[in-house]
């Protein structure tokens, strides 16, 4: 028998993870000790030397943020939930809640290829368990509200992957030319999502 989950209860559970999540990645930005207390100078080299894990945290808080919204409109479209959408949201939940690592050890060598590799990979895999879970519900329409556009929601399918996992992969591949064209990848692909939400 194929159990049924409470969708208000998922909800609530991934909500309070993606808060929590969000909070982790700012945890990883420390303030910077110096030698000489009163020196404007050395203070201010300490803080550049901060910028790599600042634009490490703008990137992950964009994406997390994306990947909540995402969330919430995909589960407004599910009548109710089976063991299938549970597992494949607790899969989504598993590798976003890893996120702030690769942040982290992205903000700390930011022109480390390995760095690069680690970050790219991770958020291919979110993106990619993001994709599965819409082809999971494809195959499943029953858990879909009936007056759901399929081609819409095949559609939607499609753009996760392309704009998701192939993007992510990309920017790793860029990597190997120069870090920072990974970087202008990996913040593009929240971009991306902000923008065509706001023209919808």
């Amino acid at each position: 028998m194929n159990q049924h989950f409470s969708k208000n209860r998922v909800e609530a559970f991934s909500d309070g993870i993606f808060a929590i999540i969000i909070t982790l990645l700012v945890l990883e930005i420390k303030v910077p000790h110096i030698h000489e207390y009163n020196s404007t100078s050395e203070l201010t080299k300490a803080l550049i030397s901060l910028l790599p894990k600042l634009i490490g945290w703008m990137i992950s808080f964009f994406t997390v943020a994306v990947i909540w919204v995402n969330h919430h409109r995909i589960f407004g479209q599910f009548k109710h939930l089976d063991n299938g959408i549970f597992w494949w949201n607790a899969l989504l939940l598993m590798w976003t809640s890893f996120i702030p690592f690769p942040t982290a050890v992205l903000g700390d060598y930011p022109n480390n290829l390995t760095s690069i590799i680690l970050y790219g990979l991770v958020m291919s895999f979110m993106a990619l368990s993001f994709t599965l879970m819409h082809k999971y519900a494809l195959r499943n329409k029953n858990l879909l509200y009936d007056e759901i556009d399929l081609i819409s929601f095949r559609k939607g399918t499609t753009y996760s992957f392309i704009f998701g996992p192939l993007m992510y992969l990309s920017g790793v591949f860029l990597g190997f030319i120069h870090p920072y064209l990974a970087f202008a990848v990996f913040l593009a692909i929240p971009v991306y999502f902000i923008f065509s939400e706001n023209t919808k």
